[in-house]
């Protein structure tokens, strides 16, 4: 499998990494995804606190929502709340 790197990345340091990487077992590699999981949800929220800065609960969830998953899912999954 061929991995691109990142276009701010040197080639030699990107082999680097990916030569760490898979010194890595599955549950490192794992561990490694929730963490860059968790630190892009966060920077998402602040995104959102950035641009909408009195949003907050329920509102900022659904904002959220509405990015990760699309308006009609995230409508569709707080409705209820949206409609209180």
């Amino acid at each position: 499998m061929t991995i691109s790197a990142a276009r701010d990345t040197p080639p030699e340091v990107f082999d680097l990494l990916v030569a760490e990487w898979r010194t890595m077992s599955p549950l490192e590699r794992a561990d490694l995804a929730d963490r860059l999981s968790i630190d892009v949800g966060m920077l998402a929220v602040a995104g959102i606190r950035s641009q909408y800065p009195g949003l907050d609960g329920t509102d900022l969830a659904h904002e959220l929502a509405r990015r990760r998953y699309g308006s009609a899912l995230a409508d569709a999954a707080y409705a209820c709340a949206l409609d209180a």
